[in-house]
């Protein structure tokens, strides 16, 4: 498990800037809506490379999640995936 997710967080320090959420201003602990509207939690940490967002970690269930930062989009003070709740479950 643990050697999936450094692998898992290795490819997407690796993603081509263009693949990147550019621009956007993560807060820690800034609250996580899924693309179906359900609240999936909080940031834990944001995910940097090259001055921009790879992603974000959070705590799903009892699992760490990371989602891709080219599914965010930032709406105030509240952080927007386009993913629903089942395909961020299903990250592992």
């Amino acid at each position: 498990m643990k050697m999936m997710y450094r692998t898992m967080l290795s490819a997407m320090l690796m993603v081509s800037t263009s693949a990147l959420a550019a621009g956007l201003d993560i807060p820690r602990n800034a609250r996580i809506v899924s693309g179906d509207g359900a609240t999936l939690g909080r940031v834990d940490r944001v995910l940097t490379a090259n001055d921009t967002v790879a992603g974000v970690q959070l705590i799903v269930g009892d699992k760490m999640v990371v989602i891709p930062g080219d599914t965010l989009s930032v709406d105030g003070e509240v952080v927007k995936t386009s993913l629903t709740r089942k395909e961020v479950r299903a990250l592992r």
